[in-house]
């Protein structure tokens, strides 16, 4: 793989090729052994999201999607790999794990499905290549369309595997009997290319927010539908520019973690729901008195007037919401790590410290 010294890295590539490959694979919707994996999701007693980094922010996205489409029949849950290992879940074969993982070779994954199978649950990984030690003691293997990511950010592969569980549970739905349910979905996940190919084409104004925002710590705010899209911005902008950051619902910021921002803080709002407004507008009122930076992404439709900053996305169905949200803040980790001279694609994989606590765990 080519290795790239300036802008544009393989990191700005893979987040400007979504629009291209989601349309892909939404054309291609029609996965090998998909009745049999659908009923064997619909007999399933539970069923476990699992993953790590990026894999597991995609599982936490796909739970956000199982929430809005199955409501009181949600039978969904995320879990990281190594938490689902714990004798208290009592994994039985009335259970079924769906693994995400880029490569298909993450360690904790793969001692995961091997206890899985040891308990005799079923098996889904979604992942980009059909060749690897997870696929192997898989019984089912499902590919988003991109097989290797060049940038170690996984942005690209972050949303192609949030969408393609999201398909699934929208043609899991109709098997369930959610006919209107699985035709939003698929009317939504229409306009999912085009949408997200809208929001690239303001990248200029999130280049600027990027550079105004420049803090020493970040702390980043969702609920509901955004709070998998506040765990991905702050792993995101820990891994490609190594800034300390952390996320929580935004309620939680009041009751506590206000006190460790400063005037060196960058306070990060993912929100999509107007009804939140008055409580937001509460929130950068205070931080205001504590000089923290201030940005706001959100609808269009949103009134909120106290952020620094605003970000306003185009309006889209709520279950696109973690999908379409993390797309500007893909953007702005990427653009706060070439302005700081680094380079993103790496994650520090090239620095020997890093590699060799690497190899004191894989």
């Amino acid at each position: 793989m080519e290795d790239r010294l300036q802008h544009p890295y393989h990191m700005y590539d893979e987040i400007m090729l979504q629009p291209e490959y989601l349309k892909r694979l939404f054309l291609s919707s029609k996965f090998k052994n998909h009745g049999e994996i659908l009923t064997v999701l619909k007999n399933s007693s539970r069923v476990f999201l699992v993953g790590c980094g990026t894999s597991y922010n995609a599982a936490l996205s796909s739970f956000s999607f199982s929430q809005m489409i199955f409501k009181r029949d949600n039978k969904f849950n995320a879990i990281p790999a190594r938490e689902l290992m714990s004798p208290n879940y009592d994994l039985n074969s009335n259970d079924t794990i769906i693994a995400f993982s880029h490569s298909g070779d993450t360690k904790a994954t793969f001692d995961c499905l091997k206890l899985a199978n040891d308990k005799s649950c079923n098996t889904i990984l979604i992942t980009g290549d059909t060749v690897s030690k997870c696929a192997g003691i898989s019984d089912f293997v499902l590919t988003y369309g991109y097989k290797e990511d060049k940038s170690l950010a996984h942005t690209i592969t972050y949303s192609l595997s949030s969408f393609l569980m999201l398909t699934i549970m929208g043609k899991l739905a109709r098997k369930m009997g959610f006919i209107e349910t699985s035709d939003m979905i698929h009317s939504a996940s229409i306009e999912l290319p085009s949408l997200v190919g809208s929001i690239l084409k303001q990248r200029n104004e999130i280049r600027k927010i990027a550079k105004k925002m420049e803090s020493n710590f970040y702390l980043v705010g969702g609920s509901e539908s955004t709070l998998s899209t506040a765990a991905e911005t702050a792993l995101k902008f820990g891994e490609v520019h190594y800034t300390p950051t952390t996320f929580m619902d935004v309620e939680q910021v009041f009751h506590g973690p206000l006190v460790m921002c400063d005037d060196h803080t960058g306070i990060i709002v993912v929100n999509s729901n107007n009804n939140l407004d008055a409580r937001l507008d509460e929130l950068f009122k205070a931080t205001k008195n504590i000089g923290c930076k201030t940005l706001l992404v959100t609808t269009e439709k949103s009134n909120i007037k106290n952020s620094d900053y605003m970000f306003q996305l185009p309006y889209c169905h709520e279950i696109l919401v973690p999908l379409v949200y993390m797309i500007p803040l893909q953007l702005m980790s990427y653009y706060i790590s070439v302005n700081n001279g680094l380079n993103p694609d790496h994650i520090r994989r090239d620095q020997t410290p890093y590699k060799k606590a690497r190899e004191a765990y894989e």
